[in-house]
C-alpha cells in the first residue's frame, strides 16, 4: 500500500509543471537600463547561445528569458517596433505604422520621425547649415511612452534618455518626450538631437564629438575575430549567395570604412552608440540618488550588416560576438558605479529577420520590388510604400462605390501576379481582435494614414528593391518573434517559452515603480509586479 502512495505521488509529481520562480520582492534598482538589438529573430539568438561570454550571457544567467516574445502586428518595422517597446501598444493605437510612409497631402514618402518644426542640432562647426525640412521627433506618436510615465510619476525629477544610431529609434524608444533622444547624424557632425528635445545641443555631446569623433572610425578595417570558428558556426561560406556588397563594401571580408554610410553596417557603430551611453551616465548623473533613472539604449548596426549580408552571415555574427563583448563591459561598468542591485537591464528587438532568399530553407523564395508591384496593380496605385499600396487622388475623388471597386481591381491584380503575397483591404477593421493574420494586419495599420491595401508577403519572401540581402517585411515567426531578457536585483533565472513584446513596457515601469504607459494594457513579465514608490 505504502509503494503505491509513493507511485501515485511520483506519477503527480511527474504530471505536474514545475513552477517558475517569480520574485517575491525586488531591490529598488535606481537605473533602468533598455537596450535594443535591432533585427535579432529569436531563431538566430537561439543559435547563437553557445557563443556569448559576455553581456548576453550575463543576462542569461542572471535574470528572465523570454525565447519568444512575439509582435502581435503584421508590419515589423523598426520606426513600430521601437513605439511599441517603448509604450506597451500595437501601432494601430500609438500611430507609427511604418518606418516611413506616403504622405497624401504632399505626395511623396517621409519618414515616421520627421518633424520640420524640430530641426537637427548641429554638434560641431559646419561649412554650410543643415536642411530646415529634416528635423525630427516623436510628434507621430500618438499615446505616452516610459518615459513619459516616470517623468510624471517623479514630477519631471528622473532623468530620461534615449540613444540610438537611427534617428526613428531614439525618437520612439522612450516615449513622447523623454528629456533628451539622440542619434547619429553624419551632417550634423556625430551624435546629436533636434530642438524637439532642447534648444542648444548639450555641452556633452559637443565635448563627445570632439574626443571621440565618428570620423575616427573611417579607414578603420573590420576584419573576423575568428574566421574558422564563424564558418563552422554559420555553416556557409564568407561570401555565401544573396549577400550584398553595396556601399562599396564588398560581399566578404575585409571591410575597410571608407564614409559614414559604411559605418553604419560595422561594429564601429554599436561602438559609437555605447561610448554615448557611457557618457551620458555621468554627464546626466544616472542612478545616482533615489529618483528612479532610464537610460535606452537602441543598437541598429545589427540591422543594418544583417540588410546588406543577411542574418546568418560571418558578418552578423561577428558583430553579435563583438557587441556581446561590449555589452558585457558596459554591465561591469554599471556594476561599478551603481553596484550589482543598483540597476536593472531589459533587452530584446524591434524584429527578426527573413533568410535571404537565395539560400532560404522556402523553396522558390524571391524578392518583389514594390515599384513593380505598383504597376501591376494599374494606374489607381499612387505607391507602394512600407507594403501599403497607396491609391491616387483621382481615386480619392470616385464616389464610394467606385472607389471599392478599384480598389478590389487594384487587390486582384495584384493577386493574381504575386500568389505568394496575401493583399489585405485595410477598410476592414472588424478582424483587430483576431488572433489570425487579418488580426495581425488591422493592429498594424493607422486608419487616416495607411494605405489602401496592406501587403502581406508568405514566409520567406520579402517586397524590397535591394538586389541583395534581406528584409524583414512578412508577418510570420521569423520576423514577428524575438528574445526578450530581463535582468533585475533579486530575480531569479529562469526561462519562459513565449509572451508578448507587449509586456515589455509594463516590466521596464514595474522596475522603476511607476504605472505604466497610459496605453500599456498587459502584465509585467515573470510576475514582477508594480511596486508603491514614494513620490520624491
Amino acid at each position: 500500500m505504502t509503494r503505491l502512495v509513493l507511485l501515485a505521488a511520483l506519477v503527480l509529481a511527474c504530471r505536474t509543471p514545475p513552477r517558475v520562480p517569480s520574485p517575491a520582492k525586488l531591490a529598488q534598482p535606481r537605473l533602468v537600463v533598455l537596450i535594443v538589438v535591432d533585427q535579432l529573430p529569436s531563431w538566430l539568438f537561439e543559435r547563437d547561445r553557445s557563443v556569448f561570454r559576455g553581456g548576453f550571457d550575463r543576462l542569461l544567467r542572471e535574470g528572465g528569458y523570454v525565447r519568444r516574445g512575439e509582435l502581435p502586428f503584421a508590419n515589423t518595422f523598426t520606426a513600430p517596433g521601437h513605439a511599441t517597446i517603448g509604450t506597451g501598444a500595437v501601432p494601430r493605437t500609438h500611430g507609427i505604422h511604418g518606418n516611413l510612409w506616403w504622405r497624401r497631402d504632399q505626395q511623396r514618402d517621409r519618414s515616421a520621425e520627421w518633424d520640420p518644426e524640430a530641426p537637427i542640432l548641429p554638434i560641431v562647426d559646419l561649412d554650410k547649415p543643415l536642411p530646415v525640412d529634416v528635423g525630427a521627433s516623436a510628434r507621430a506618436l500618438r499615446v505616452t511612452g516610459i518615459a513619459d510615465a516616470l517623468r510624471s510619476a517623479t514630477q519631471n525629477r528622473a532623468r530620461t534618455i534615449a540613444i540610438g544610431l537611427k534617428p526613428r529609434a531614439a525618437c520612439f524608444l522612450a516615449g513622447r518626450q523623454p528629456e533628451l533622444a539622440v542619434w547619429f547624424d553624419a551632417a550634423a557632425g556625430g551624435m546629436t538631437t533636434s530642438r524637439a528635445y532642447t534648444s542648444t545641443a548639450p555641452p556633452w555631446l559637443v565635448e563627445l564629438a570632439k574626443t571621440k569623433p565618428p570620423s575616427r572610425f573611417i579607414g578603420q578595417t573590420w576584419t573576423p575575430l575568428d574566421p574558422v570558428y564563424l564558418a563552422r558556426q554559420t555553416q556557409i561560406a564568407d561570401d555565401a549567395p544573396g549577400e550584398g556588397g553595396l556601399h562599396g563594401m564588398g560581399v566578404a571580408f575585409p571591410h575597410l570604412v571608407h564614409d559614414f554610410e559604411e559605418l553604419l553596417h560595422t561594429p564601429f557603430a554599436d561602438e559609437l552608440v555605447l561610448d554615448t551611453a557611457t557618457a551620458a551616465l555621468d554627464a546626466m548623473q544616472l542612478g545616482t540618488d533615489e529618483v528612479p533613472d532610464l537610460l535606452a539604449i537602441s543598437l541598429n548596426a545589427h540591422d543594418y550588416a544583417g540588410h546588406n549580408w543577411g542574418p546568418d552571415s560571418w558578418e552578423v555574427l561577428d558583430l553579435t560576438m563583438r557587441l556581446d563583448t561590449s555589452l558585457g563591459a558596459f554591465f561591469t561598468l554599471l556594476d561599478r558605479k551603481l553596484g550589482k542591485d543598483g540597476w536593472a537591464a531589459v533587452l530584446t528587438s524591434d524584429h527578426g529577420a527573413t533568410h535571404v532568399v537565395d539560400r532560404s530553407p522556402v523553396t522558390g523564395a524571391k524578392r518583389f520590388s514594390p515599384s513593380e508591384i505598383a504597376k501591376e496593380g494599374g494606374p489607381m496605385i499612387a505607391k507602394v510604400s512600407s507594403n501599403q499600396a497607396y491609391m491616387t487622388p483621382a481615386w480619392a475623388q470616385l464616389p464610394p462605390a467606385q472607389q471599392q471597386a478599384a480598389r478590389t481591381a487594384a487587390a486582384n491584380a495584384i493577386r493574381k501576379r504575386y500568389p505568394e503575397i496575401d493583399v489585405f483591404d485595410t477598410s476592414d477593421a472588424s478582424h483587430c481582435k483576431e488572433r489570425s493574420l487579418a488580426g495581425e494586419v488591422c493592429r498594424g495599420l493607422v486608419e487616416g494614414l495607411s494605405g489602401e491595401l496592406y501587403l502581406a508577403p508568405k514566409r520567406g519572401f520579402v517586397i524590397t528593391e535591394y538586389p541583395t540581402g534581406t528584409h524583414h517585411d512578412a508577418p510570420n515567426p521569423d520576423n514577428q518573434h524575438v528574445p526578450i531578457l530581463v535582468r533585475a536585483p533579486g530575480l531569479a533565472p529562469q526561462m519562459i517559452l513565449s509572451a508578448s513584446i507587449l509586456q515589455v513596457a509594463p516590466t521596464v515601469a514595474a522596475l522603476l515603480g511607476v504605472p505604466p504607459p497610459e496605453a500599456a494594457t498587459e502584465k509585467p513579465l515573470f510576475e514582477i509586479e508594480p511596486r508603491s514608490r514614494a513620490r520624491p
